[in-house]
């Protein structure tokens, strides 16, 4: 993908998303090389390792996957996928709803098939959030190495996105269906990108990506170790 003109040494680590926001693709996008720690801990209110938000007819609606934690301190490449409420087919139905008049849903849809089917008893989180990043890397034609470590310790050799706040990130507005009656909603799962403008996400997502690309580019690695410090204000400098 190559979107933006980060030092390829430049490496960060991201926790894992169930079809990630807009956010966290555009920053995702801006490195060469990355790690998906799908071995954090799992967290409760960590809730989009394995839920996504989409706009249906009547707003905003989230996906959410249920799943068994084996209890304790675990991780997402611990926890289980249930098959609770047959979730995949209620998700598969919510984005027919949501998204089958949007120019792009029929050229996508049977490249996410996969995803929202039974899974098997030992599916975990951590896995089936990968399964999906990799069809949507794939789809918006991303070119970095991006790895995915499910060890409970990984080395951070220089940015922790895993506690980043990406709705600081700053919006840029793209066609959405819905947007005449319902009016514009940021920070979405990146599907909502997909099926709405198809080959031109990867534009925005540049866009998207370029304040914060920007001050990194600036910044040396030592003073940007800890993405904590990284806010919105700063960002719009």
């Amino acid at each position: 993908m190559g979107l933006i003109s980060l030092p390829p040494e430049l490496h960060a680590v991201f926790a894992p998303q169930f079809f990630g926001s807009t956010a966290y693709y555009a920053v995702l996008s801006m490195f060469v090389s990355a790690t998906i720690h799908g071995g954090m801990r799992a967290d409760k209110r960590f809730k989009s390792a394995h839920r996504c938000s989409i706009v249906d007819t009547r707003g905003p609606l989230a996906l959410t996957i249920p799943v068994r934690s084996p209890g304790g301190r675990c991780s997402w490449s611990e926890v289980k996928v249930s098959d609770h409420g047959e979730w995949w087919h209620k998700h598969l139905t919510a984005l027919e709803s949501a998204y089958g008049r949007t120019p792009f849903f029929e050229f996508y849809i049977d490249r996410l098939r996969p995803i929202f089917t039974k899974p098997d008893g030992n599916l975990t989180v951590s896995e089936l959030d990968r399964q999906a990043d990799e069809i949507v890397k794939k789809i918006l034609g991303f070119e970095s190495f991006i790895e995915w470590d499910d060890k409970k310790e990984t080395e951070v050799k220089d940015l922790d996105f895993t506690k980043f706040d990406f709705n600081s990130v700053e919006s840029v507005c793209y066609y959405q269906v819905r947007a005449d009656r319902l009016g514009f909603f940021p920070y979405l799962s990146i599907l909502d990108l997909i099926f709405n403008v198809g080959p031109e996400a990867p534009l925005i997502l540049k866009k998207m990506a370029e304040p914060l690309s920007r001050q990194l580019v600036c910044q040396s690695i030592e003073s940007t170790r800890n993405c904590s410090i990284i806010s919105s204000a700063d960002m719009r400098r």
